[in-house]
């Protein structure tokens, strides 16, 4: 796609009419339009000034650079791992996990693969036999493992909220976001329809509770999400990091115990 094609779909997607965004980014309707037929080609400058309007993230703000010819001035994937992030932002990262012990945590990747779990999410997932590992996808396994379902006692509601909250995130990323696709995917399973019909609003996010039976023992949770990085960097942008905290006595004491 040519760079003009680019920008018109990411001014489709933010609903934006030529006027609004060329308001918004202080040029004139007639040249945005010119723009996005290819009869001018963009500084530098404008595409970086078009992408902070779009609130296009740096990964396709490199993808908007290459298509009008110019050098990325950003990454466009983003890290697959820990070990491939800056040093200090990875070092940061596992600080948060360990001070967060020994409540569970985990980190994800912007289409919500598992990057990292911390010991106490990785014994919950081998006592439940769940699929929590680095490498797998936390979407896929919570809306769509049997296991899952049976697991977590709230799970309509929570899957619900799931499924509101990311929809969101994936309309941020833009019109081609692989985490949009992986989800409507996700949102096809029967069990996972059901649950959005059942549990159309909520007033619960942006926390998410979660309830547990493992065996007979109940575990109830809420969750929490922390972003990590900025529009700036595509090797950390998307980066989240989920942190499980009891929400009853009986399960503080049981993760102090273990701990």
């Amino acid at each position: 796609m040519q760079f003009g094609e680019h920008l018109k779909e990411w001014r489709g997607h933010r609903r934006m009419s030529q006027l609004d965004l060329a308001v918004a980014a202080g040029i004139s309707a007639r040249h945005l339009s010119f723009l996005e037929t290819g009869r001018s080609k963009p500084s530098e400058g404008m595409i970086l000034r078009l992408a902070s309007v779009l609130e296009v993230p740096a990964r396709d703000q490199g993808t908007l650079f290459s298509a009008a010819g110019y050098r990325p001035r950003m990454a466009t994937r983003p890290a697959a791992g820990l070990d491939a992030m800056p040093p200090v932002v990875a070092n940061a990262i596992r600080l948060i996990l360990a001070r967060h012990d020994p409540y569970p945590g985990l980190v994800l990747d912007h289409e919500y693969t598992l990057l990292v779990v911390n010991p106490a999410l990785a014994s919950l997932a081998v006592a439940a036999d769940i699929p929590f590992q680095p490498g797998e996808n936390f979407l896929d396994t919570f809306l769509g493992d049997d296991n899952v379902r049976k697991l977590v006692v709230n799970w309509e509601a929570a899957a619900a909220d799931l499924v509101q909250r990311v929809r969101t995130e994936a309309w941020l990323q833009g019109p081609r976001s692989r985490l949009g696709k992986r989800l409507e995917k996700a949102a096809s399973n029967p069990a996972v329809a059901r649950a959005t019909e059942n549990h159309p609003d909520t007033d619960r996010l942006p926390v998410l509770p979660i309830e547990l039976d493992i065996g007979g023992l109940r575990l109830s949770f809420i969750t929490t999400l922390q972003t990590f990085g900025s529009t700036q960097d595509a090797l950390v942008e998307g980066v989240l990091i989920e942190s499980f905290f009891p929400a009853d006595e009986e399960t503080r004491a049981f993760f102090e115990r273990k701990g």
